[in-house]
């Protein structure tokens, strides 16, 4: 992900990195078993070299196209498959069948929602969105 931000913000250094946070969610809508990750990646990169003045520069990405977010899903998924054969959940025929799925093989990356940085009340929904627990109380009732 960071290197196909690099080569998208024009201006960043070879030592500007990303900003991202993400968070586990273990269960569906439903208290099923779902694990999967809501992530949070800013659209630029934090140079780490200082500009002239001292402050750090934020060069946005920009042209982000469609085919540049396929190719980063087809790398994360090359290497959580890999650590999965790695760690010894997953066996290696079992890889390789998954790699030739189609439709990101059980791994996808939706670069659809964007917030705008001056956006403060857009940016707390979506980060209150991915910080949800697995059931709210409202949604709670004795029968």
């Amino acid at each position: 992900m960071e290197a196909a931000l690099q080569e998208h913000a024009p201006g960043a250094g070879p030592r500007a990195r990303l900003g991202a946070v993400s968070f586990l969610h273990r269960f569906g809508s439903a208290l099923n078993p779902n694990v999967h990750f809501h992530c949070c990646v800013l659209d630029g990169l934090f140079d780490a070299a200082p500009a002239s003045d001292g402050q750090v520069r934020f060069p946005e990405a920009v042209g982000l196209s469609a085919q540049a977010v396929a190719a980063v899903q087809a790398q994360v998924r090359r290497r959580v498959l890999r650590w999965f054969v790695r760690s010894g959940g997953l066996a290696e025929e079992v890889r390789q069948e998954m790699q030739r799925w189609a439709h990101g093989g059980g791994l996808s990356i939706d670069a659809a929602v964007r917030i705008e940085g001056w956006d403060r009340d857009g940016l707390e929904r979506l980060l209150r969105y991915c910080a949800r627990p697995p059931f709210a109380l409202e949604r709670l009732e004795a029968t």
